[in-house]
């Protein structure tokens, strides 16, 4: 019990009734045969009573933060006038507030799934903002009618990822590359021809680090060779808790000489397997809770401007659904045949 609330204890409505029973339990139960250990429990929960149970140790830095990279005009912000390292520090800034608000609980019975469970409200918010994020992407890019705009849009997401990435944000850089792979964007053959051999190159290599195959080993090599600030992909960690969820069973059922009953042979009718939690399961996935909460104890040394962080919210609004994005994308540069294709490159170069 004390090991559970030095180390492990949340500030939630089920733990702060379970110290309540602990309080009780060692001043009713323990304090006669046990009165050390009973008055070392009820000061312990007594402390975490008087602290709101919470043991997150936010580590304080030292650093400076950076100047901000303002635009000229506070009043009227326009995306094109923003720095694209000061847009990525913004979008980190928010990522990560909403990452260290995330809880244990919330990743235990895949709850994050059910849209009635109120338990994963942080880690929901997280999923929101990140499909806001690719949808932002995607919907500035098709509501540009000019090609070369519409090119330096893409290079301009294409940057905000890089810095991202220098970040440390994972998550955000996910979101966009999301977004510029999707079809309504992926497909614009035209607009990504304008864009410089060097900009493709930044882009490749985001693309490599977030590679899924090999179940993301580079982007795992990256995370785990990175120096804390940082905010994880949290979808690789909602695949694995899946996985381990899904992939094993809650208990196991072992014959009283010790062996696992297997479901798959005949049941002895003279033998009644026990039922036994599945500790294993349980060490799996508190492994993968572990590594989210040791992101969340660093704080990045950034300064928030509410003004951008405002701009950006607003043009999270803003964004339009797949099938008018696609709409738009063949609005903006239609199916051509093979043909068709030569003849306008042929155009385009000056031999027609």
């Amino acid at each position: 019990m004390k090991q559970w609330m030095e180390n492990y204890v949340q500030d939630d409505d089920t733990d702060r009734q379970t110290l309540a029973l602990i309080k009780t339990f060692a001043t009713r139960v323990m304090n006669e045969p046990m009165a050390f250990a009973s008055q070392q429990l009820v000061r312990l929960v007594e402390k975490r009573e008087v602290s709101g149970g919470s043991l997150r140790k936010i580590v304080p830095t030292s650093r400076e933060c950076p100047p901000a990279i303002l635009p000229r005009n506070m009043k009227r912000i326009r995306f094109f006038e923003l720095d694209a390292t000061e847009v990525a520090r913004q979008l980190t800034i928010m990522e990560s507030r909403e990452y260290n608000k995330v809880l244990p609980v919330e990743f235990l019975k895949k709850a994050w799934s059910d849209k009635d469970n109120p338990v994963a409200v942080n880690v929901k918010t997280m999923i929101g903002i990140s499909n806001q994020v690719t949808g932002w992407v995607a919907s500035s890019i098709v509501s540009e009618r000019d090609i070369k705009k519409r090119a330096q849009l893409i290079k301009q997401f294409i940057l905000i990822a890089d810095r991202c990435q220098s970040l440390n944000n994972f998550n955000t850089l996910m979101s966009i590359l999301a977004g510029l792979n999707s079809a309504p964007i992926h497909r614009l053959k035209r607009t990504w021809e304008l864009l410089s051999a060097k900009t493709q190159g930044v882009l490749e290599g985001l693309r490599r680090t977030m590679n899924p195959t090999k179940n993301f080993a580079t982007y795992r090599e990256m995370l785990h060779s990175a120096n804390p600030p940082c905010v994880p992909f949290l979808g690789f960690y909602l695949t694995d808790l899946t996985f381990i969820e899904d992939g094993n069973p809650d208990e196991i059922r072992v014959n009283p000489n010790g062996t696992v009953a297997n479901s798959s042979q005949p049941e002895d009718p003279n033998v009644t397997p026990i039922k036994l939690i599945n500790f294993s399961k349980r060490m799996k996935t508190a492994e993968v809770i572990r590594e989210v909460q040791q992101y969340q104890n660093v704080p990045y040394a950034l300064t928030p401007v509410p003004e951008l962080q405002q701009f950006l919210k607003g043009s999270f609004m803003a964004t339009m659904d797949d099938a008018n994005l696609y709409d738009l994308s063949l609005e903006l540069e239609p199916r051509e045949r093979e043909d068709e294709k030569i003849t306008r490159l042929l155009h385009e170069s000056g031999f027609l």
